[in-house]
């Protein structure tokens, strides 16, 4: 049973009593920012333009610095400071192992599934193996030519399995491959506007998803909920000479 009151713009808490805590969840687009296709020698200037005062710059959810395909990269993102870290999972053993390992340490994880066959069923098994595990976040890594009515199925099979604490539908979303044959951007519109997923990636060199401001503005995100500026010269950043 669940209590709730909205209490900061973008965000809403409820009391779960399975869990007997306060749970907080997001409720408007979240946009997470993937810097791995970034060089390392090029990744503090991004830094700079797209976290402000020790966050996100604003209309970015996340920045992803650190991932991990098993324990010893959670070790590792632990070791580099890092305080979260996203966890590359093709299965659902390595996945269960590399978020147990991650909350043994006190990192906020996200996940990405990845190499998914797509039935419904299966998928959200999958979701619900890693939200137990502790992903705060779960995305499906899809391409951009995947048909609707199947994400749909998908969605809503993942978005039935009771969680304890943030239910599915504030977890769940969508890393969208880039596409020669077919628009990243509106499947992450169809996703959001129609299913109401609310977790999509970016990937600031835009190869390996959308870049940030593009899915910004894919899904409407006015300018004054976003620092468009910053972001913009963040994503001149990798192909810099």
């Amino acid at each position: 049973m669940a209590s709730w009151r909205h209490f900061r713009r973008g965000l809403c808490t409820f009391y779960d009593s399975q869990s007997g805590r306060h749970v907080t969840i997001p409720t408007t687009f979240q946009c997470h920012l993937s810097l791995r296709a970034v060089a390392k020698d090029r990744t503090p200037s991004a830094l700079r333009h797209v976290i402000k005062g020790g966050s996100p710059a604003r209309g970015l959810a996340s920045v992803m610095q650190a991932f991990a395909e098993d324990e010893s990269g959670v070790s590792a993102a632990a070791d580099d400071g890092h305080s979260e870290v996203c966890a590359m999972v093709s299965n659902r053993a390595q996945g269960v192992a590399t978020l147990e390992a991650a909350r043994g340490l006190n990192l906020r994880t996200r996940a990405v599934l990845l190499h998914q066959d797509h039935d419904p069923h299966n998928v959200s098994l999958f979701a619900a193996e890693m939200a137990d595990a502790g992903a705060e976040t779960i995305l499906l890594s899809a391409s951009a030519s995947l048909d609707q009515d199947q994400l749909r199925e998908i969605a809503e099979a993942a978005c039935e399995v009771d969680l304890v604490g943030m239910p599915m539908h504030a977890r769940l979303g969508l890393w969208v491959a880039n596409s020669p044959n077919a628009d990243p951007l509106r499947l992450v519109r169809f996703a959001h506007t129609e299913l109401g997923l609310l977790h999509f990636a970016a990937c600031l060199a835009g190869v390996q998803a959308p870049r940030p401001s593009e899915l910004l503005k894919a899904v409407g995100v006015r300018a004054a909920d976003a620092s468009f500026g910053p972001i913009f010269l963040a994503e001149h950043v990798p192909d810099a000479a």
